[in-house]
């Protein structure tokens, strides 16, 4: 099959890409934890191979080859669908309808007050209790990837106006980089907030692998501080002087060291030329680099690694996205979308192997 441009990287002479001998396989996946049939939807090329599934329009594995040719899986999550259940719920899932915490789960648009699920105490998180994660999307086979897509009714979770959502997954190469880009798009019937983003839990050294020589840089000066339960107060502070300055190298054992992290900042270039992160593993060799459109960028880095199959397991994710509970802070970028508006956001993860 001969190598195809495509359009969707294209508009980015610094990221242009060929695709060579992409496959697209479908297979069941079996239930998930309320009975709902899924399906897996794999993406392949000779340097990398990415599954995907009906399940939340999630990532469910992620291929890729370190410095010595040894395939390894960097996505952390159970490997059947019943077990998404307590922290892994999320876990690679396409989140909506709002990303992150509503503050006591309420907000106020053009007057009026609406209360949604729930389901963090009297907070809201990624979209409630039932939220994009645990639903079902239907799912097509396009030429680098797949696109999902899926209904959200009016007052589901809470949240007003009947929203139709896509998330594409395209797997393309350059040279030896492996580039998964996620495209979101929204519309909506009625007033309504969105925020989306990939709750994609990684680790470059491989699943089950210490991440003792994993680093992480982020290009954002600013972030958003928060209250013990990590709802943001509404201000934005210079990274200077704090933990949170990671503007240079900072490795997973320091910040485990100084209790982990969950923690939204603010990109003040965000944009596909723009590189807002790295994490970099020196056992492997491999290097993972983030650009996106979005304003936000929340690095989760737990202190207590979660339990898979009864092991600790660590990972970190790197969610973009819009600020945490933006609908309560006006001064926050927008998460407002209107009829006849179309919420569109691009995020992009290229993928590197050292020698």
């Amino acid at each position: 099959m001969a190598a195809v441009c495509l359009a969707g990287l294209a508009g980015n002479p610094a990221l242009a890409a060929t695709v060579e001998h992409t496959t697209v396989e479908r297979a069941p996946w079996g239930t998930g934890p309320g009975g709902e049939k899924t399906e897996t939807l794999t993406v392949a090329n000779d340097i990398a191979r990415l599954t995907l599934s009906t399940y939340g329009a999630r990532m469910v594995s992620l291929q890729l080859p370190d410095r010595d040719g040894h395939w390894s899986d960097v996505l952390i999550l159970p490997d059947t669908p019943d077990k998404l259940t307590d922290f892994w719920v999320m876990a690679g899932a396409s989140i909506g309808r709002f990303a992150n915490r509503i503050a006591n789960g309420a907000f106020t648009l053009d007057g009026k007050t609406y209360q949604v699920d729930r389901n963090l105490g009297p907070h809201t998180l990624h979209g409630g209790s039932n939220g994009f994660d645990s639903r079902v999307w239907e799912a097509k086979a396009v030429r680098d990837g797949v696109e999902f897509h899926y209904v959200s009714a009016d007052g589901e979770m809470g949240f007003p106006g009947t929203m139709d959502v896509s998330v594409a997954y395209h797997l393309a190469r350059r040279g030896g980089q492996a580039i998964v880009t996620i495209d979101y798009a929204a519309t909506t019937d009625k007033p309504t907030v969105v925020n989306l983003t990939n709750h994609a839990f990684f680790n470059l050294a491989g699943a089950g692998q210490p991440m003792t020589g994993q680093a992480v840089t982020i290009a954002a000066d600013r972030y958003t501080p928060t209250s013990p339960d990590a709802i943001p107060d509404g201000s934005v502070k210079p990274v200077d002087g704090t933990r949170f300055d990671l503007r240079h190298s900072t490795s997973f054992s320091a910040i485990l060291g100084s209790g982990g992290m969950d923690q939204n900042f603010v990109l003040s270039a965000p944009g596909l030329k723009t590189l807002v992160a790295t994490v970099t593993d020196t056992a492997s060799g491999r290097m993972m680099e983030v650009y996106t459109t979005e304003p936000g960028l929340q690095f989760y880095l737990p202190a207590k690694p979660p339990a898979l199959n009864g092991v600790p397991t660590h990972g970190f994710s790197l969610e973009s996205q819009h600020f945490p509970d933006s609908p309560n802070h006006p001064s926050f970028p927008s998460t407002i979308l209107r009829p006849g508006q179309t919420f569109h956001s691009t995020t992009r993860y290229v993928f590197t192997v050292g020698r």
